[in-house]
């Protein structure tokens, strides 16, 4: 078929093409007046770069023998380190998500104040012209079976606030949902070459959208100091412990040597003496252990403040002025959509009847 037999089929068609085209655009606009409302804002974030030795622990290898406190072990560093690329893992933990979706959040196109769970399994029922023409097509089998199959469940639990990572947790099957609902719209992409973090909270309420990306950011800088500081935040809470009891014994052993020498004040007979010096050695050797952890006590500390990492936010999340939506772009693309099938729907016709007459 030449150029100028295919422009003529497609002309003696147009009524047909026009109307098919004319279609599409209608479902479009449909689509675009229904579609409910999201809005999206995002956060620019930049991980810690550390070097091998931090000004803290240089610091104090310098001058730290001064004060009595050895800087030797205070390698500041990358040993425990998470790589940038890691972080999308963290955002995505259950976990997380749980702690987030137990967050309360002020949304103010509902003017209401709730939990995000509680938002996406009580509040929010937006409709969806698209997503109801699915519900009773592709998703109608399902919705057959769930009429007939019994409520298994037993009544939804409530979230925790803090979630204990080395737990067992047991969620609902709505509580899932919303996990997975906010898998897909809180999200954060790395940057490979810079290692710069884009953090996007995605949200039918606009200032909804601002505070979760907000409390995202401060969950993940809770999830990454804790698993960096885990090993010196146990290591300071067992050097605090020893601390106490040897400030204890060396308290004890003092009060032991002044209440002897406040009764034997001249020292006159060699047994005297001898408890003196006994009780003196011991003073001596609590004073001594309790010095050395306190030195290690602040030395721990250090070790604490070395391990905390910094993650710099580079741009905060702000309220999204305007939503996701463009009607524009949803019209233009039906329209092209409607005239590429128009079209092909002309030239099957067309030459379903040419083979038709064939035979």
């Amino acid at each position: 078929m030449d150029l100028i037999e295919l422009a003529q089929t497609f002309w003696d068609a147009r009524e047909k093409i026009v109307k098919i085209t004319a279609a599409f655009l209608v479902l479009g606009l449909l689509v675009a007046l229904f579609s409910p409302k999201e809005y999206s804002t995002s956060a620019t974030l930049m991980p810690e770069t550390q070097s091998a030795q931090s000004g803290a622990s240089g610091l104090l290898q310098q001058y730290g023998g001064m004060l009595g406190i050895s800087g030797a072990n205070l390698q500041g560093g990358q040993e425990g380190s998470i790589p940038p690329q890691l972080y999308p893992n963290i955002v995505q933990s259950l976990p997380y998500q749980v702690e987030l979706m137990n967050t309360e959040v002020y949304f103010a196109e509902y003017d209401t104040t709730a939990t995000v769970h509680e938002f996406f399994s009580e509040i929010h029922s937006p409709f969806s012209l698209m997503g109801f023409l699915k519900g009773y097509t592709i998703d109608l089998p399902g919705k057959i079976i769930g009429l007939f199959k019994a409520d298994e469940e037993g009544p939804e639990q409530p979230l925790p606030q803090k979630v204990d990572r080395d737990a067992v947790l047991s969620l609902s099957k709505e509580q899932m949902e919303t996990v997975k609902t906010l898998q897909e719209r809180l999200s954060i992409s790395v940057d490979k070459e810079t290692g710069i973090l884009t953090l996007t909270s995605e949200f039918p309420d606009p200032q909804a959208a601002a505070e979760i990306g907000k409390t995202g950011i401060n969950l993940l800088k809770e999830n990454v100091e804790e698993y960096r500081t885990q090993k010196a935040r146990q290591n300071l809470e067992f050097v605090q412990e020893q601390v106490e009891e040897a400030r204890k014994r060396f308290e004890e052993a003092q009060n032991r040597l002044a209440e002897f020498r406040d009764s034997n004040i001249n020292l006159a007979t060699a047994k005297a003496q001898t408890r003196e010096q006994e009780l003196q050695s011991q003073y001596d050797l609590a004073f001594n252990l309790y010095n050395s952890l306190s030195q290690r006590l602040e030395q721990a500390k250090l070790d604490l403040q070395e391990e905390t990492p910094v993650l710099s936010v580079l741009q905060p999340v702000s309220v999204p002025l305007n939503d996701n939506t463009s009607g524009l772009l949803i019209l233009i693309v039906s329209g092209m959509l409607g005239g590429i099938i128009s079209l092909g729907w002309v030239l099957v016709e067309n030459w379903w009847k040419e083979e038709y007459s064939r035979l």
